[in-house]
């Protein structure tokens, strides 16, 4: 853990015959505190730490929170509709961040996260540099979104793009999955081919390019193209920690006619001059197939089973480089996200922190959530007011006139807003639910006259 105690150890140790020590003496690392505020748990919390603190941290945050106290919204608050009040009532994102979309998809993901995190701080020189930022940020913003044609609910949220985000890692995952299993299944006799390098004790860069040279000049040879019309490739990387080196390999599907493993050995022991071991072996299994080679195709390593310092060897060697690619027939798979167009079939229905705290007490939320987690379509009612649900991108708009943001000028408005405690921030939407009160009150009155003040 990152804890590191603040005060003189004597007094951080705490013994049950003597009156617990307060405040608090341990300070928690920022990286330990985020884990907190992801998970509302922290299991591996020193022993330190005073155990009532601790009951304390780990106590769950009341659902209400009043309106003063939420910080959500303006001191006005109280003066709108009834719907608005309901949304009031919600706990702060910012203080349940385990219930928002990206504590969701966290939480399984949490030891990745944390090497990630701390692989990102020692890149910047500090938690808060740029891409430290960018990680932190990651699904941050999210909301349910429903077809127009299927009535089916899915999630949209913004992304970092990071390499070694755990939640990024695992979306291109299940792109790639998509993409090798339909270009699979036309392939006649598709085969998995795996080559190697003798272990060395040259640095990892080196190695690296290595193996991407020989792999290169590997396809240009004759024998190899009249054999493989196409294939797709996947760089993977280990460690052994019984003699302390690296092992990078390459995997590739391919599809063509019959190649013999004894061809294949003794071209690539020409090419690489001292390394002999490859494989290749008919893909029986599709779908396994897939699903094994996407995880090399969105993480060439696993960073949590290397210390930081070799976590860190390893970003700094696969930075700026490809890590799977494809060739010939299979030129026309998709091996990362790639953007939506927009046709208007997706729209915003609800926030996803709203629905995930209500679906625990509210029957008609829980509804939208299974129909969401089963994948099946919802013709319930809208749960959640439209203008809650655009809240934040009508404020920028109203702030800024400008009808198309970036995620990073959204994201860094919204930031601003919540920084200065929304002051001023919903004030155009305010004057706007103001003007529409007053209109209901005066249709809503018996005369149907306008009110006067005296």
């Amino acid at each position: 853990m990152h804890n590191q105690p603040t005060a003189d150890l004597n007094r951080a140790m705490w013994h049950p015959d003597e009156s617990p020590p307060l405040p608090n003496p341990i300070q928690l690392h920022p990286l330990d505190q985020e884990i907190l505020e992801l998970t509302h748990d922290l299991p591996h919390l020193p022993l330190l730490v005073n155990p009532k603190v601790l009951a304390e941290l780990r106590e769950k945050s009341p659902f209400v929170h009043t309106i003063e106290t939420s910080g959500r919204f303006p001191p006005d608050a109280a003066e709108r509709s009834d719907a608005r009040k309901v949304a009031a009532a919600l706990p702060d994102p910012e203080d349940r961040q385990d219930m928002s979309y990206r504590g969701y998809l966290l939480k399984p993901r949490i030891d990745s996260y944390v090497r990630a995190r701390e692989i990102y701080a020692e890149v910047d020189g500090g938690f808060t540099g740029k891409f430290s930022s960018r990680l932190q940020q990651c699904r941050k913003f999210a909301w349910f979104v429903q077809s127009s044609v299927t009535h089916k609910l899915r999630v949209m949220s913004s992304r970092c793009k990071l390499r070694w985000c755990p939640i990024c890692r695992d979306v291109s995952r299940m792109i790639v999955t998509k993409s090798v299993d339909e270009w699979l299944r036309i392939q006649k006799y598709p085969k998995m081919i795996t080559l190697t390098l003798c272990h060395s004790d040259d640095p990892l860069q080196l190695q690296i390019n290595r193996i991407y040279l020989a792999f290169q000049k590997l396809r240009k040879r004759a024998y190899f193209q009249n054999l493989i019309s196409g294939g797709v490739w996947f760089f993977q990387l280990k460690f052994n920690h019984d003699t302390a080196q690296w092992h990078p390999h390459i995997h590739c599907l391919v599809a063509g006619k019959y190649l013999p493993h004894g061809a294949l050995k003794t071209l690539w022991h020409k090419i690489t001059g001292d390394s002999y071991v490859v494989d290749i072996r008919p893909v029986k299994d599709l779908e396994g197939c897939s699903n094994e080679v996407a995880r090399y195709a969105t993480s060439p390593a696993d960073i949590t089973a290397v210390d930081l310092e070799r976590a860190i060897e390893i970003y700094y060697a696969t930075k700026h480089r490809r890590i799977c690619g494809s060739w010939g027939s299979a030129r026309t798979i998709t091996l990362k996200p790639t953007r939506l167009e927009d046709t208007g079939e997706w729209t915003k229905v609800a926030d996803f922190f709203f629905i995930n705290v209500k679906k625990d007490y509210d029957p008609s939320v829980l509804h939208f959530w299974k129909c969401f987690k089963q994948g099946r379509p919802y013709d319930g009612p809208q749960l959640q007011r439209l203008t809650e649900v655009y809240r934040e991108e009508l404020a920028v708009y109203d702030s800024t006139n400008v009808e198309v943001l970036t995620i990073q000028q959204f994201d860094h408005m919204v930031r601003k807003g919540r920084d200065a405690n929304w002051k001023d921030f919903y004030a155009p939407l305010d004057q706007t639910d103001t003007r529409d009160a007053q209109a209901i009150a005066r249709r809503d009155r018996p005369d149907g006259n306008s009110a006067t003040t005296k």
